[in-house]
């Protein structure tokens, strides 16, 4: 965005708008722009941050998570919540699999995942018309196949989730406080995290990898934006100290990434239990087979589009399932910043019993 047009919406902005959650949309400052927003690509609308909270969204979201207040959840829905790059994919096909697949036989198992358990927050970063330049043509045309003389523009995931048939595995990554008030009272949440040293090694690539995010820092300055609650999403702690508070709600499931890594037989179980199936030892192992991450590796990226990722990115580095380790952080961190992030997580962490792997 120029800057001129950035000043056309930060004018427009002046007057802070008020969402159906209470929430007040903010345009983020020239300042911020200047020293995070200018390492990103230009998303329309600039971006803007969601108060209370400090949530940093692209300037679609507002649209988005008013929608959202109205979107209609249904009991055998289960979402998977995470803030991001802490286990979301891998957590995705689990459910997936435990839910349709437990005997291996589903036709559509080598389809990309995001075409089988839809991302709710996706339409606040990429329109219709990036999913076009990115040759998103897969996913367009499972959008007019399912829906009809529906409008792109209101939004593609949202509107194909409305139809999905279910029980539902919803990708999220807002947080429990924008959603409705009342979500925990009809669906299952599933909320998985992990150690945030390798979640911002994790997440500092996928910003470099997708190209609508197309970040252009180091890892260095992407670890302090993320640490200084200055990164896209927004803060970390709030977003897992939320759903740490409802751990003991019935109806959500608090898990880390380094237990499933340590026992993912006994987690299964756990998770069986939460969503109140039975499976056979049978189908346990097959769930843990198909959702290795060597098996989902080979099955390829979580979404088709030949221009949505950074080729060169992937040539150094590699594409979206990467390594899939605990602990990859310490081939990364200098000294003196993880001296920083470690004050950071002591300083925030709180109750909450990481395992540090």
């Amino acid at each position: 965005m120029g800057r001129s047009s950035r000043s056309v919406w930060l004018r427009i902005m002046d007057k802070k708008r008020k969402l159906l959650s209470g929430h007040e949309v903010e345009a983020m400052s020239e300042e911020w722009q200047a020293r995070v927003g200018n390492d990103l690509e230009p998303f329309p609308g600039g971006f803007v941050q969601i108060m209370p909270g400090g949530w940093i969204y692209p300037g679609r979201a507002p649209f988005f998570l008013d929608k959202i207040q109205n979107f209609k959840f249904r009991e055998d829905d289960v979402i998977v919540m995470t803030y991001p790059k802490c286990g979301t994919t891998w957590m995705q096909e689990i459910m997936w699999t435990m839910l349709h697949n437990s005997d291996l036989k589903h036709p559509q198992a080598a389809d990309p995942i995001l075409e089988r358990s839809l991302e709710i927050s996706l339409d606040m970063f990429i329109s219709p018309e990036e999913m076009k330049k990115s040759n998103m043509d897969a996913t367009l045309n499972m959008f007019s196949r399912h829906c009809p003389n529906k409008k792109t523009e209101d939004g593609v995931f949202m509107q194909m989730l409305e139809v999905m048939q279910s029980p539902r595995i919803i990708k999220c990554h807002y947080p429990l406080e924008i959603l409705p008030p009342h979500l925990l009272e009809k669906v299952k949440v599933v909320y998985v995290t992990r150690n945030p040293k390798d979640m911002i090694v994790s997440y500092h690539h996928l910003v470099k990898y997708v190209t609508f995010f197309n970040y252009k820092g180091s890892l260095e300055k992407y670890a302090k934006e993320i640490i200084s609650d200055e990164a896209l999403y927004g803060p970390f702690w709030r977003h897992v100290h939320q759903a740490w508070e409802k751990r003991n709600h019935p109806n959500l499931h608090f898990i880390f990434y380094e237990d499933l890594k340590k026992d993912i037989m006994g987690e299964l179980g756990k998770l069986s239990d939460f969503v109140g199936i039975n499976l056979t030892q049978q189908q346990k192992q097959n769930i843990a087979q198909q959702t290795s991450f060597s098996n989902m590796k080979q099955r390829g990226e979580p979404a088709k589009g030949e221009g949505l990722y950074n080729e060169e990115v992937k040539k150094k580095d590699g594409g979206f399932f990467r390594k899939g380790v605990v602990g990859d952080w310490k081939n990364h961190f200098s000294p003196q910043l993880n001296q920083e992030i470690d004050m950071w997580i002591n300083k925030n962490v709180g109750d909450i019993p990481f395992n540090w792997g």
